[in-house]
């Protein structure tokens, strides 16, 4: 049976969403539908799939829970998962925000030797350390920060862009050295686009691969950091820079434009 609901609607990928009538159209004998991301956006409750959800310890905050489904997953995941980066290994990653916070802590529970942190702000760089960056450089003082990380590092051996620009995937690739691997973590507009010396990539037997929500395996990597987190080896308190009631969301969103955060969290008292 077809139902008229009113939703928020994204009719194209990257484009702005907007509140409109729709006609829900009733699932055929025996269809199974499935709902797998943008479930809630900031609802009180959203109706999931037994097989989407993984059980959290009650021990864990809620505010630090919600980050390990996208920022820490996605992070983390790049490294452990997608790169599988081996021990004793040079590492850059461009663009400190939530995400790329957690690739360096991912970097650094890996065994990189060398972590170098990329952004062009100079707060989240000072946190990049915290996190276990070995090295920082802020693109504000450096003409080419590819440039830049190969004279620090004689080039790495794994690259993560955790910005979601063209630009900078070219970054992460100039900045390999022979045999590396780039990971682009961010998520583009659908129209950007990227360029890279074709001949590198046999010559220098370079890869440039993508990583979606860190090659993520719910129910097997969600436990994971948690147990991390509770051992004491993973860093989630510290991602949690500000919580906000929900009548502050377009505050929060605010503040993550303007980069003030590592990660502001919307929180919904009971």
């Amino acid at each position: 049976m077809d139902r008229k609901a009113k939703a928020v609607v994204c009719r194209e990928w990257g484009q702005p969403v907007q509140v409109e009538t729709i006609t829900v159209e009733g699932p055929k004998r025996g269809e199974i539908t499935l709902k797998v991301a943008a479930c809630g956006v900031m609802a009180e409750y959203a109706t999931m799939h037994v097989d989407n959800c993984v059980k959290i310890d009650k021990s864990v905050p809620m505010q630090n829970a919600a980050l390990v489904g996208c920022a820490v997953m996605t992070g983390v995941g790049a490294v452990f998962n997608t790169a599988q980066l081996e021990p004793g290994s040079r590492a850059a990653v461009f663009g400190i925000g939530g995400v790329g916070l957690n690739a360096i802590q991912g970097c650094a529970m890996a065994g990189a030797e060398m972590i170098v942190a990329v952004d062009s702000n100079a707060k989240k760089l000072e946190m990049a350390k915290e996190f276990g960056a070995t090295h920082t450089i802020n693109i504000n003082d450096v003409e080419d920060a590819a440039k830049a990380v190969k004279k620090l590092t004689g080039g790495v051996d794994y690259a993560f862009e955790c910005v979601g620009a063209g630009a900078v995937v070219e970054q992460a690739y100039k900045s390999l050295g022979r045999g590396g691997t780039a990971v682009v973590v961010g998520v583009a507009d659908p129209k950007d686009k990227t360029s890279i010396t074709t001949l590198t990539l046999p010559a220098d037997e370079r890869t440039l691969k993508g990583s979606w929500l860190g090659s993520a395996r719910p129910q097997y990597d969600f436990p994971r950091i948690i147990g991390l987190y509770k051992a004491g080896k993973m860093k989630l308190d510290e991602l949690v820079t500000r919580t906000y009631p929900i009548e502050e969301a377009a505050q929060a969103f605010d503040d993550m434009v303007a980069g003030k955060n590592a990660r502001g969290v919307i929180v919904m008292e009971p």
